[in-house]
């Protein structure tokens, strides 16, 4: 018995799912209709909303702290500095940087064609080129439009099409719109002659938008030294070429700064070989005189050995002027208050630690540059920078005071040793001690240029070997479109679509407030519905339909009819009739016509049918059957006739009527005085069937007084028509037992406007119209959902 019971709750909730579905799908040309719409706009929307697509590349920041095989070698020549991650990103978005690459690809012009739904920008598609030379504010304001003609000419044209002038290629033009040239590109065919709209951007507002809208962050949060950059961009191929171009730029950039210290001194070393070659070769020439005008052909071992010595002497004086000068140098470069300075010539400072402080030195004033770009002056980073700054500067010149004091001494150990070789050399002949001096002066010389040329080796070497610090990951690449998303503006059409109108019919379910459903009824009164009559049909014009035809409203009549055996308690073939009732909940809910046509329908079945009119109120039911109500029941409950003088016979075969008569002051006192169970137990022995057709018991207690003379009552709800309120006075009607065998029945059903339409009434229509009705008349639609 549970088993029965759940699987009996899980029906009716499937049959609840269904009834929701089908309540919607009544209005399915709506659904169509908005989707319809909605799908329309969508393609417009998108037709007139330019595309934008992120272009995306990476790049790697080599860390020099892991330089593998060969170290030591490379750490001879390298420039590079250790690089900061974030430092790199500053540099990828800095203005200059990002300058250059509008400059390279001229980016502050634009070309664009104009379209029915929106404009095209063409990029490097466009057929010609313009190099603008000044534009004024009113160029930078209203765009310029530029026809190509199929000779190597072209016109200016207004935005209405007027032609303003037909000019040829590359000449200078000048307009209101500026001085600028225009040039044909060679890759380029003219298509159509549609005018080429021209825009003009200003270069600084250039700069500030692209630096703003490159989106550059490290691929990986902690221990990855890969910089992601991406750019939003409505033409991919444009991009493309400016993020291959910030790529570009930034490497040359770096390698720019890593060979500004070796450019620095290969220029050192280049003027100090000027000045020593141009020496050198005047002292090699007066040898050369000395030699053959005193015609000495060699030098005593004496005066080679001193030679020798004071040679060796000078050589070392040499390098140390050499050494202060680059210490001077940087002494200058410390000094200079001028920003962007070129560092100096470190290469040749032999002192590690001085080259660690002026790498330091040079780091915090990058550091502190790209800083100042960006904060106020007075920030607490930025005066820490100076600090550090400060005290690197300090610990750079007590590093050259030493090495400077350092210097000095060994130059005078230098120059008394020579002066001491000098007095040994006075005492060989004068010829040899004159020539001594001459040779001497030679040596220091060449000395001093095979140095110079021994360090112009190593600096180019080192010049040849510096190599960028990034290495391009993955070259720039299209990774789709981000904006409009086709598929969820077309997806939210879709939805708002269908919610529009659900929302609309919801809305209108909500404030309704008369009955719409069978499943609405058997759920606020927890009764089930006994039978459903449909809406008569618009061809029937009488109240009184053909209960013997095939049409569906027959058939259901018929079907109520069957079902009656089983809720009535006699046997007609006892000779003892049943009595039934009917009444509503508010007038014109159909029970006089349901009454009657039942009524009609036992007839069929050769039953004798009497029809008591107990509507004193409101009689319509002798109407229905075409007859007099001159005298009647409330004739009789005043005893003013007999049971055989207000029964007559209808139209219909077998079916009798009670009418209601005049209509009384006092209707309700009338049926309570007990004369109306006299006239019922008078009728039961004459007639099968006895029929009440009372008042509405929404309006009149007449019905309630009734009840007891009945075997079973009908109560009528009408679609539409009943107002919900109703439903729980029938619920408490029933909870009472105010009524024997409490049946509802469904009138005036409305089949395509009821929410149990596709599931409650499949059947029944394709079986009424199967009998009835011409098939070949229904809708797709129709047909679709009485297949159901």
């Amino acid at each position: 018995m549970n088993n029965d019971n759940t699987f009996n709750e899980e029906q009716d909730e499937d049959l609840d799912i269904l009834g929701v579905i089908f309540k919607y799908l009544r209005y399915w040309y709506w659904f169509v209709l908005t989707v319809s719409i909605g799908m329309v706009w969508a393609y417009q929307y998108l037709r007139k909303f330019t595309p934008v697509y992120a272009v995306k590349a990476s790049l790697l920041i080599k860390d020099d702290s892991s330089k593998g095989y060969g170290k030591d070698i490379k750490d001879d020549f390298s420039l590079n500095d250790p690089k900061v991650i974030d430092n790199e990103i500053e540099v990828l978005k800095s203005r200059p940087l990002v300058g250059k690459v509008i400059d390279a690809l001229n980016l502050t012009v634009s070309y664009w064609k104009e379209g029915s739904a929106r404009d095209e920008e063409l990029h490097t598609q466009s057929p010609i080129k313009v190099n603008t030379k000044d534009i004024t504010d009113y160029g930078y304001g209203n765009p310029l439009y530029i026809k190509p003609l199929d000779d190597n000419r072209y016109q200016i044209v207004s935005a209405d099409q007027k032609i303003l002038g037909t000019f040829d290629y590359s000449q200078l033009v000048k307009t209101q719109h500026g001085t600028f040239r225009v040039f044909k590109r060679d890759s380029a065919t003219i298509a159509d002659s549609t005018p080429i709209k021209v825009f003009f951007q200003s270069r600084d507002g250039l700069i500030g938008g692209l630096a703003g809208s490159l989106q550059i962050a490290p691929l990986k949060e902690y221990y990855s030294t890969i910089i992601s950059i991406g750019l939003q961009t409505t033409v991919p191929e444009k991009g493309k070429d400016i993020l291959n171009k910030l790529l570009e730029e930034y490497a040359f950039g770096t390698l720019e700064d890593k060979n500004r210290e070796a450019t620095n001194t290969l220029r050192f070393i280049e003027e100090r070989l000027k000045l020593v070659t141009s020496e050198l070769g005047d002292v090699e020439q007066n040898v050369e005189q000395y030699r053959r005008s005193q015609g000495i052909t060699d030098l005593s071992s004496e005066a080679s050995l001193f030679l020798g010595k004071v040679e060796e002497n000078d050589a070392k004086i040499n390098e140390l002027d050499i050494r202060e000068n680059v210490l001077n140098e940087v002494e200058r470069y410390l000094n200079s208050t001028q920003v962007g300075n070129i560092a100096p010539a470190t290469m040749m400072v032999n002192d590690p630690v001085l080259n660690s402080y002026i790498d330091q030195f040079v780091q915090l004033e990058a550091e502190r540059s790209k800083l100042a770009q960006t904060v106020q002056p007075g920030n607490p980073y930025l005066e820490t920078i100076n600090n550090q700054m400060k005290n690197v500067k300090q610990a750079i010149r007590e590093n050259l005071n030493n090495q400077k004091a350092n210097i000095q001494v060994s130059r005078r150990s230098l120059e008394a040793l020579n002066g001491r070789l000098s007095g040994s050399i006075s005492t060989i002949p004068r010829k040899e001690r004159e020539y001594v001096g001459i040779k001497r002066q030679a040596g220091i010389k060449e000395n001093l240029y095979l140095l110079l040329l021994q360090k112009r080796e190593e600096t180019a070497l080192s010049y040849a070997s510096t190599v960028t610090d990034s290495r391009v990951i993955e070259a720039p690449f299209l990774t789709g479109q981000i904006q409009p998303n086709s598929k969820n503006i077309y997806m939210m059409a879709i939805l708002l679509a269908l919610v529009i109108p659900a929302t609309i019919i919801a809305t209108k379910e909500l404030l309704t407030n008369t009955v719409q459903s069978k499943k609405e009824i058997e759920r606020k009164t927890g009764l089930k519905v006994f039978g459903e009559i449909a809406i008569k049909p618009k061809e029937n014009k009488g109240e009184i339909i053909d209960t013997g035809s095939r049409s569906f409203i027959s058939e259901q009549i018929r079907m109520i009819r069957s079902n009656m055996k089983y809720i009535l308690s006699n046997d007609v073939h006892e000779g003892i009739a049943n009595v039934i009732l009917f009444t509503s909940s508010t007038g014109g809910e159909g029970k006089t016509f349901v009454a009657t046509n039942i009524a009609a329908s036992l007839a069929l079945l050769d039953k004798r049918v009497v029809i008591l009119g107990l509507d004193l109120r409101k009689p319509t039911i002798h109407s229905y059957l075409g007859v007099a109500n001159k005298k009647g029941i409330s004739n009789y409950l005043i005893g003013k006739a007999k049971a055989e003088d207000i029964v007559v016979s209808t139209s219909i075969n077998n079916v009798y009527l009670a009418p209601s008569g005049p209509m009384p002051p006092n209707p309700s006192e009338l049926i309570a005085n007990g004369r109306i169970k006299e006239l019922i137990d008078e009728l039961k022995y004459s007639f099968d069937y006895i029929i009440m057709d009372t008042p509405p018991i929404g309006l009149v207690t007449d019905a309630t007084l009734l009840a007891p003379y009945a075997e079973a009552t009908f109560y009528l709800i009408r679609h539409n028509k009943t107002p919900k309120m109703f439903l729980s006075t029938i619920r408490e009607l029933d909870r009472k037992k105010t009524f024997k065998s409490f049946n509802l029945i469904f009138n005036a059903v409305n089949i395509k406007k009821s929410a149990d339409y596709g599931y409650g009434y499949g059947y029944g229509t394709q079986y009424g119209g199967y009998y009835g009705e011409d098939k070949s008349s229904k809708g797709w639609f129709d047909k679709l959902m009485a297949k159901r």
